[in-house]
């Protein structure tokens, strides 16, 4: 049974075959992908499931150089035949995004774009926390949300597809404390979704992964406050770049839910 309100019948907390970025029908061949918080958590394993499903470039986006660094000579030792930059960047500014993707993708198109940098703000309560912390946060989700994704509007293939690493704390209470990270993630939902509808052509999915086992889900309690996690099995012995087996396991059902969004048998999903 699902733990929250759900729309679906079944409630998965593990990965199975059909969405296996192996699959010929899920094939990302020849596509440009940009994950921003691509260095970490659910960003990171997203990007080594497009490089599995065989994308030919993918760009990772996020503040820490190392972490980038990290995540790209995992795929680079894992998968061949794909290109991947590492692009140390602030989304908060303009100047820093548009520089990004100018550099990286010129005179090409982006096929796919992964927004998934957040961050979660104070865990105060509405009564009790400080107005101009509580904002800033708010701020920094919106602000590096619109500048990628005016950025990608210049660079946007036709059939350009965009996967927001959305939350369910953007439509459920789960504590008072997250009011700044709750009110921040339902309005980034809106903003891709005005982006949507004024460019029909374009599918934006926001994808709300569950309880992931990442630096920033202990950050605000993590799997301990919830009491399970939607991790799959855990495996020990995993050697990645500064990933332990534990997170691996749970970061890796959401990257292949997220490399699975952009696949034409998901148009479906499209309004």
């Amino acid at each position: 049974m699902a733990p929250f309100p759900s729309p679906t019948s079944k409630w998965h907390t593990e990965t199975y075959p059909s969405i296996s970025p192996t699959r010929p029908e899920l094939s990302a061949r020849g596509k440009t992908i940009v994950i921003t918080g691509g260095g970490t958590g659910i960003g990171a394993e997203t990007a080594h499931h497009f490089a599995e499903a065989g994308a030919s470039r993918i760009i990772l986006l996020g503040r820490r150089e190392q972490p980038l660094l990290d995540t790209k000579a995992s795929i680079d030792s894992k998968s061949s035949g794909v290109e991947v930059f590492v692009v140390p960047t602030d989304i908060t500014k303009k100047d820093e995004v548009d520089e990004a993707f100018a550099r990286f993708v010129g005179n090409g198109n982006i096929h796919v774009l992964v927004s998934n940098a957040a961050v979660i703000g104070p865990q105060d309560a509405v009564g009790d926390v400080d107005s101009d912390r509580f904002l800033d946060a708010i701020q920094q989700n919106l602000k590096g949300s619109l500048n990628v994704a005016q950025a990608f509007l210049h660079y946007a293939s036709k059939d350009a597809v965009v996967i927001e690493t959305s939350s369910s704390a953007a439509h459920v209470n789960f504590a008072p404390g997250f009011a700044a990270y709750s009110i921040a993630k339902l309005a980034v939902f809106r903003l891709w979704d005005s982006l949507a509808f004024a460019n029909p052509e374009l599918s934006v999915f926001h994808v709300q992964p569950g309880v992931v086992d990442t630096a920033m889900n202990r950050e605000a309690g993590g799997v301990a406050a919830m009491g399970f996690a939607d991790d799959g099995k855990w495996e020990d012995g995993f050697i990645g770049s500064g990933v332990t087996s534990t997170n691996f396991y749970t970061s890796f059902s959401a990257g292949k839910l997220q490399c699975l969004a952009r696949q034409s048998r998901s148009s479906f999903l499209k309004g």
